[in-house]
Protein backbone atom coordinates (compact mmCIF):
# COMPACT_ATOMS: atom_id res chain seq x y z
CA UNK A 1 0.00 0.00 0.00
CA UNK A 2 2.79 2.28 1.15
CA UNK A 3 4.82 1.55 -2.42
CA UNK A 4 1.52 2.49 -4.42
CA UNK A 5 1.09 5.95 -2.41
CA UNK A 6 4.78 6.68 -2.96
CA UNK A 7 4.47 5.95 -7.12
CA UNK A 8 1.64 8.05 -7.05
CA UNK A 9 3.29 10.73 -4.86
CA UNK A 10 5.80 10.42 -7.44
CA UNK A 11 3.94 10.24 -10.58
CA UNK A 12 2.28 13.84 -9.33
CA UNK A 13 5.44 15.49 -8.63
CA UNK A 14 7.05 14.37 -12.12
CA UNK A 15 3.34 15.43 -13.44
CA UNK A 16 4.09 18.82 -11.71
CA UNK A 17 7.47 19.63 -12.64
CA UNK A 18 6.73 18.59 -16.58
CA UNK A 19 4.09 21.28 -16.24
CA UNK A 20 6.56 24.04 -14.78
CA UNK A 21 8.75 23.53 -17.91
CA UNK A 22 9.02 24.70 -21.33
CA UNK A 23 6.16 23.18 -23.28
CA UNK A 24 4.52 24.05 -26.76
CA UNK A 25 1.00 26.04 -26.55
CA UNK A 26 -1.47 22.99 -27.12
CA UNK A 27 -1.02 19.45 -28.47
CA UNK A 28 -1.32 17.89 -31.62
CA UNK A 29 -1.63 13.92 -32.71
CA UNK A 30 1.47 14.19 -34.35
CA UNK A 31 3.36 15.54 -31.46
CA UNK A 32 1.69 11.99 -29.29
CA UNK A 33 2.57 9.95 -32.33
CA UNK A 34 6.22 11.42 -31.38
CA UNK A 35 5.69 10.51 -27.87
CA UNK A 36 4.23 7.30 -28.25
CA UNK A 37 6.74 6.05 -30.42
CA UNK A 38 9.57 7.48 -27.88
CA UNK A 39 7.97 5.11 -25.67
CA UNK A 40 7.83 1.81 -28.12
CA UNK A 41 4.64 1.93 -27.66
CA UNK A 42 2.55 0.56 -31.30
CA UNK A 43 -0.72 2.53 -31.85
CA UNK A 44 -3.48 3.05 -35.09
CA UNK A 45 -5.47 5.66 -35.83
CA UNK A 46 -8.93 5.74 -34.44
CA UNK A 47 -11.44 4.45 -37.27
CA UNK A 48 -13.70 7.43 -36.04
CA UNK A 49 -11.71 10.16 -34.57
CA UNK A 50 -8.93 11.77 -36.27
CA UNK A 51 -8.16 13.34 -33.22
CA UNK A 52 -7.53 9.66 -31.33
CA UNK A 53 -4.53 6.99 -31.45
CA UNK A 54 -5.83 3.42 -29.91
CA UNK A 55 -2.43 1.90 -28.24
CA UNK A 56 -3.31 -2.04 -27.63
CA UNK A 57 -1.20 -3.19 -25.02
CA UNK A 58 -1.21 -7.36 -24.30
CA UNK A 59 2.31 -7.81 -22.21
CA UNK A 60 0.37 -7.37 -18.73
CA UNK A 61 0.07 -8.34 -15.02
CA UNK A 62 -2.99 -9.42 -14.95
CA UNK A 63 -5.20 -8.28 -17.98
CA UNK A 64 -4.99 -10.32 -21.47
CA UNK A 65 -5.18 -6.89 -22.95
CA UNK A 66 -5.48 -3.20 -22.51
CA UNK A 67 -6.99 -0.90 -24.42
CA UNK A 68 -5.84 2.75 -24.36
CA UNK A 69 -7.08 5.46 -26.49
CA UNK A 70 -5.27 8.96 -26.30
CA UNK A 71 -7.48 11.41 -27.31
CA UNK A 72 -6.66 15.03 -28.35
CA UNK A 73 -10.35 17.16 -27.78
CA UNK A 74 -11.16 20.67 -28.73
CA UNK A 75 -11.75 21.40 -25.43
CA UNK A 76 -8.40 22.26 -25.04
CA UNK A 77 -8.12 18.72 -23.24
CA UNK A 78 -6.08 15.21 -23.69
CA UNK A 79 -7.89 12.20 -22.56
CA UNK A 80 -6.37 9.19 -21.69
CA UNK A 81 -8.69 6.15 -21.40
CA UNK A 82 -8.42 2.58 -21.02
CA UNK A 83 -10.43 -0.33 -21.72
CA UNK A 84 -8.90 -3.45 -20.09
CA UNK A 85 -10.05 -6.88 -21.23
CA UNK A 86 -9.81 -10.42 -19.80
CA UNK A 87 -11.06 -14.05 -20.75
CA UNK A 88 -11.93 -12.58 -24.50
CA UNK A 89 -14.05 -10.13 -22.92
CA UNK A 90 -14.12 -6.01 -22.06
CA UNK A 91 -15.70 -5.28 -18.77
CA UNK A 92 -19.26 -3.91 -18.92
CA UNK A 93 -22.51 -2.94 -16.73
CA UNK A 94 -24.37 -5.82 -18.04
CA UNK A 95 -21.80 -9.11 -16.67
CA UNK A 96 -21.90 -7.28 -13.13
CA UNK A 97 -23.47 -9.46 -10.29
CA UNK A 98 -23.70 -6.29 -7.36
CA UNK A 99 -23.29 -3.32 -9.01
CA UNK A 100 -23.37 -1.77 -5.81
CA UNK A 101 -20.82 -2.97 -4.67
CA UNK A 102 -18.70 -2.74 -7.51
CA UNK A 103 -19.95 0.73 -7.98
CA UNK A 104 -18.61 1.27 -4.33
CA UNK A 105 -15.02 -0.20 -4.72
CA UNK A 106 -14.57 1.75 -8.10
CA UNK A 107 -15.48 5.03 -5.95
CA UNK A 108 -12.93 4.35 -3.23
CA UNK A 109 -10.22 3.46 -5.94
CA UNK A 110 -11.16 6.83 -7.35
CA UNK A 111 -10.94 9.15 -4.10
CA UNK A 112 -7.07 7.09 -3.68
CA UNK A 113 -6.15 6.70 -7.15
CA UNK A 114 -4.05 8.76 -10.03
CA UNK A 115 -6.65 7.96 -12.26
CA UNK A 116 -10.61 8.08 -12.62
CA UNK A 117 -12.78 4.72 -13.24
CA UNK A 118 -15.78 5.50 -15.32
CA UNK A 119 -18.89 3.94 -17.54
CA UNK A 120 -18.97 5.28 -20.87
CA UNK A 121 -22.62 5.34 -22.44
CA UNK A 122 -22.65 1.84 -23.97
CA UNK A 123 -21.60 0.42 -20.59
CA UNK A 124 -17.82 -0.59 -20.81
CA UNK A 125 -16.48 -0.13 -17.63
CA UNK A 126 -12.79 1.72 -17.97
CA UNK A 127 -10.21 3.64 -16.65
CA UNK A 128 -9.09 7.80 -17.50
CA UNK A 129 -6.54 10.78 -16.90
CA UNK A 130 -7.44 13.81 -18.30
CA UNK A 131 -4.59 16.74 -18.98
CA UNK A 132 -5.22 20.14 -19.87
CA UNK A 133 -3.42 21.20 -22.88
CA UNK A 134 -4.00 24.83 -23.17
CA UNK A 135 0.62 25.06 -22.40
CA UNK A 136 0.74 21.79 -23.81
CA UNK A 137 2.00 18.58 -22.47
CA UNK A 138 5.49 17.94 -21.70
CA UNK A 139 6.78 14.35 -22.64
CA UNK A 140 7.46 13.62 -19.30
CA UNK A 141 4.35 14.37 -17.93
CA UNK A 142 2.86 12.08 -20.73
CA UNK A 143 4.89 9.08 -20.21
CA UNK A 144 3.94 9.22 -16.52
CA UNK A 145 0.39 9.24 -16.85
CA UNK A 146 0.42 6.63 -19.78
CA UNK A 147 2.39 4.25 -17.30
CA UNK A 148 0.35 4.60 -14.46
CA UNK A 149 -2.86 4.75 -15.89
CA UNK A 150 -2.33 1.60 -17.47
CA UNK A 151 -0.71 -0.06 -14.43
CA UNK A 152 -3.33 0.74 -12.33
CA UNK A 153 -5.68 -0.81 -15.19
CA UNK A 154 -4.00 -4.06 -15.28
CA UNK A 155 -3.81 -3.78 -11.18
CA UNK A 156 -7.54 -3.61 -11.29
CA UNK A 157 -8.56 -6.38 -13.81
CA UNK A 158 -8.73 -9.20 -11.11
CA UNK A 159 -10.69 -6.67 -8.61
CA UNK A 160 -13.27 -5.96 -12.09
CA UNK A 161 -13.32 -9.69 -12.47
CA UNK A 162 -14.76 -10.02 -8.80
CA UNK A 163 -18.24 -8.58 -10.00
CA UNK A 164 -18.38 -10.32 -13.15
CA UNK A 165 -20.82 -13.16 -13.52
CA UNK A 166 -18.69 -15.89 -14.18
CA UNK A 167 -19.09 -17.92 -17.48
CA UNK A 168 -19.70 -21.22 -17.25
CA UNK A 169 -18.25 -24.02 -19.27
CA UNK A 170 -19.96 -26.40 -21.07
CA UNK A 171 -19.87 -30.34 -20.59
CA UNK A 172 -17.83 -31.73 -23.17
CA UNK A 173 -19.11 -34.50 -25.04
CA UNK A 174 -17.70 -37.96 -24.30
CA UNK A 175 -15.59 -39.45 -27.12
CA UNK A 176 -16.87 -42.00 -28.99
CA UNK A 177 -15.55 -45.37 -28.47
Amino acid sequence: MKKRIAISVLAAAILAVGASGVQQQGITTVTLRGYLDKMGLRYVPHPRNPGALVVPRSENKNAERLDLYVEVRKDQSLVLTVYPKLKGRYFTLARVTDRDKMFQRLLEANHRAFATFFVDPQGDIGARFTFTTETGVAYDSFRVAVTELLRIADEYTPVLDEYMVKEERKPQPAPDK
